[in-house]
């Protein structure tokens, strides 16, 4: 096995054997999307993270167990998501932020963990398996309903899933962003209402979307943005969801207007148990992902591409590695 490692050195092909146990799926990589998150770590060895970054990626069935019904060769998906008992207490690491990812050759993984992919899903969309569980996940921690409104502040990749779910569920997402790009993206998904605080008093206009309730609901989702935009925009006892793998930025938080509204706040940072809706929502062509991969890179160009993010760390966007 071949992976690309993190240390204080920089970053390096290290080798290993790994032997698969029973009960693992030992997966030949195919396709590894980078997020920002994980660019982020490949640009600089501060701080603390797992050695192999990447939670995004599609394989082929290398060996697995006779009553695993996944058969040799078979085009598969991977949830980073981990379930781990420690300490006597259920919890989940996430591949690539908790723990080692998937920037490798071959990887050895739990069964439960590797999922088919039908033919009609290619692999720059199947990639996005794990954001679309999460962006499930988080609208299943709602309350909200049909026809309430959802803002969603951040037009991360999260925060774009996350807008076409809404419209999926029937509920009416209005999209915050500096990024008038993103927002244009968003607008030619279906997503009616974008808005951009450069431009637009976002009180003031989601006041006269909603008829002056202001939103059920806030999703905050990337980095783009302050989170007190969220709390500006629900209403008294209103939710709001922070979702995402990560957030680097220390935010300001407005707790007079977290405690003077009374607002149920939540966090999620993983689609455990979403993954198979997740792959049936790509494969009924609900979501759409045009425009998400900002390059590409091959596997043994990585060192290539870590310098140039540390040069330029506002060049890329989600860049697609191809394995061989």
């Amino acid at each position: 096995m071949k992976a690309w490692n993190i240390d204080k050195s920089g970053v390096n092909l290290v080798e290993s054997s790994p032997v698969r146990k029973p009960g693992e799926v030992k997966l030949k990589l195919l396709k590894v999307a980078l997020s920002a998150f994980d660019l982020r770590y490949l640009s600089t060895t501060e701080g603390s993270h797992p050695k192999v970054p990447g939670h995004s990626a599609v394989a082929y069935v290398s060996e697995a167990d006779e009553d695993s019904g996944l058969p040799l060769g078979s085009r598969v998906a991977i949830s980073p998501f981990v379930e781990v008992e420690e300490h006597g207490v259920h919890t989940v690491k996430t591949m690539g932020v908790d723990i080692d990812g998937l920037l490798s050759d071959f990887i050895c993984v739990p069964a439960q963990n590797v999922f088919p992919l039908p033919d009609g899903i290619p692999d720059e969309e199947a990639v996005f398996v794990d954001y679309i569980a999460m962006g499930n996940r988080a609208l299943e921690e709602l309350k909200s309903g049909k026809g309430d409104y959802v803002v969603i502040v951040g037009a991360s990749t999260l925060g774009l899933i996350l807008c076409q779910l809404a419209n999926y569920y029937q509920l009416v997402p209005i999209l915050v962003d500096l990024d008038n790009d993103k927002l244009t993206l968003a607008k030619s998904w279906d997503v009616i209402y974008t808005l951009n605080p450069t431009f637009e008093d976002l009180e003031r206009k989601v006041e006269e979307i909603t008829g002056g309730r202001m939103c059920e609901a806030a999703m905050f989702a990337g980095e783009g943005m302050g989170f007190n935009a969220a709390l500006r925009l629900v209403k008294k006892r209103g939710e709001v969801i922070i979702a995402g793998y990560s957030f680097h930025k220390k935010h300001q938080v407005d707790m007079d207007t977290i405690l003077k509204k009374q607002l149920n706040i939540k966090g999620v940072c993983n689609g455990v148990g979403e993954v198979p809706s997740a792959i049936n929502i790509l494969a009924n062509r609900f979501i759409r992902t045009d425009g998400f991969i900002g390059g590409h890179a091959e596997f043994d160009n990585i060192p290539r591409l870590t310098e140039d993010c540390a040069k330029y760390p506002m060049k890329h966007g989600k860049i697609l590695v191809s394995m061989d």
